[in-house]
């Protein structure tokens, strides 16, 4: 297992210190993007020796059932790895005092590896192989929410997008969150009410993607603790009302070497202007269906697959355009980026990101056409690709090449038996009809 570097060990020993940290939240992400993980008091966790937790939390159900899986099953007595804190995302936790908390990555006690399934890791590697090509990468994601209040009604039920009264209504809770988001080292750049009922959206600022995925994971923990302390309860659930505005993870993204914004440099007379945006682009649309299964893992994010819901239910891009898969945004100088807008607010940030950024290195290294851009309405025009309205066509198209070198063997076999039966298990349960069923909110609305 990888020691600490005795400096960092220094700095964070120093923080606790500073702060009077008593206890250090130590948190990763299973396969459903849901965090967990242990708390250590601030001595055990100074030891550097991290914690040892089961491993089947990366193949059990949202609601935490364990199942066999090829991953693990009964013959192997679901045996602990080891999970250890990455120094880089120590951070004094802005939400109270005397607590701070830390990321983990997950490896194999016996030979130190990383665990194929942490997802973590995965971007990572991604991460690694866009350094190995010169690159760095900025990324900020942008998710949306619905409060309710303590018995699960919407917090109010009409619709009054971008009201600053209905703000003024909500800010007793969210200047506790901005405040403690910022706190804890998350910036805010605006908030706003959305267009459903009881819906918000939080803008956070752009940084590393590393950093900006870890600050995904913390933002929906915070979010949904502030709520709490105030009488309410919150849910990243893609679709909770299925005639009401679903909860998408818009990801902003772009290239940077030494502290520029490549996509910002023109180089080329193209519509964007610029030669890297534009085979980054091209990698994006390539492997879109693809990677939809990780962009929407629960049943109830493909009724958010709906036209005209802001939800793309196409491969296309625009310049500027809100209802297509990838929204281009040129001539902003050092602000251009590629948005990739088809993730669903439940999905794990990190395999969204890895999936992603994998996507646009491809399209670096083999530059394929672009396909025109959508400058009207893409769905009335029949040119342009359907992604699948369910999980069954998004389960087919996940097992790939592609997918299988982001995401490795083992998690794409893994991933495709968890989601085989997330399928079987809301056919045998759920309520006939075409709304949101019980069961999907039972299943998700309090957890994701």
């Amino acid at each position: 297992m990888t020691a600490w570097d005795p400096a960092e060990r220094d700095r964070v020993a120093a923080l606790c210190e500073e702060h009077a940290i008593h206890t250090v939240e130590c948190v990763f992400v299973d396969t459903w993007g849901m965090p967990r993980g242990k708390r250590l008091p601030v001595r055990q966790f100074l030891r550097g020796s991290g914690f040892a937790i089961a491993n089947v939390v990366y193949t059990w159900d949202p609601t935490c059932f364990i199942f066999a899986t090829p991953w693990v099953d009964e013959t192997d007595g679901f045996p602990d790895m080891h999970a250890i804190p990455d120094l880089a995302s120590f951070r004094v936790a802005g939400w109270t005092e005397g607590v701070a908390v830390v990321l983990c990555d997950t490896v194999d006690p016996a030979t130190g590896e990383a665990i194929a399934m942490d997802s973590r890791q995965m971007l990572k590697r991604q991460l690694a192989r866009a350094g190995e090509l010169g690159y760095g990468v900025d990324a900020a994601s942008e998710l949306e929410c619905h409060f309710y209040t303590e018995d699960w009604q919407p917090l109010y039920d009409d619709i009054n997008c971008y009201s600053i009264y209905r703000g003024w209504e909500m800010e007793p809770f969210m200047l506790d969150i901005r405040e403690s988001l910022r706190r804890t080292d998350i910036e805010v750049e605006a908030c706003n009410v959305e267009y459903g009922p009881g819906q918000t959206e939080i803008n956070v600022r752009y940084g590393p993607m590393m950093k900006m995925a870890d600050d995904t994971v913390l933002f929906k923990y915070i979010v949904r603790l502030c709520a709490k302390r105030h009488g309410l309860n919150v849910t990243f659930m893609a679709k909770p009302f299925l005639l009401e505005a679903g909860n998408g993870m818009h990801v902003h993204q772009s290239l940077t070497r030494d502290g520029r914004n490549v996509f910002a440099e023109r180089d080329e007379d193209s519509v964007l202007q610029n030669s890297v945006m534009r085979r980054y682009l091209t990698g994006l649309l390539a492997h879109h269906k693809e990677l939809q299964l990780v962009m929407t893992p629960t049943i109830s994010g493909y009724k958010r697959v709906q036209d005209y819901s802001f939800s793309p239910t196409q491969v296309t891009w625009g310049l500027d355009h809100r209802l297509v898969g990838v929204r281009s945004i040129v001539g902003a100088g050092s602000a251009n980026r590629l948005e990739a807008r088809w993730a669903a607010a439940d999905a794990n940030p990190y395999l969204v990101f890895a999936g992603l950024l994998a996507a646009g290195l491809d399209g670096l290294e083999n530059d394929y056409p672009l396909m025109p851009q959508v400058t009207g309405d893409p769905h009335a025009d029949e040119r342009w690709e359907r992604l699948p309205a369910g999980i069954d066509g998004a389960i087919e198209n996940f097992d790939s090449a592609f997918t299988r070198s982001v995401f490795g063997d083992v998690f794409v076999d893994n991933f495709l038996f968890m989601q085989r039966r997330e399928a079987a298990e809301f056919a045998e349960h759920a309520e006939p009809g075409d709304d949101v069923s019980d069961w999907e909110i039972r299943r998700y609305r309090a957890v994701v």
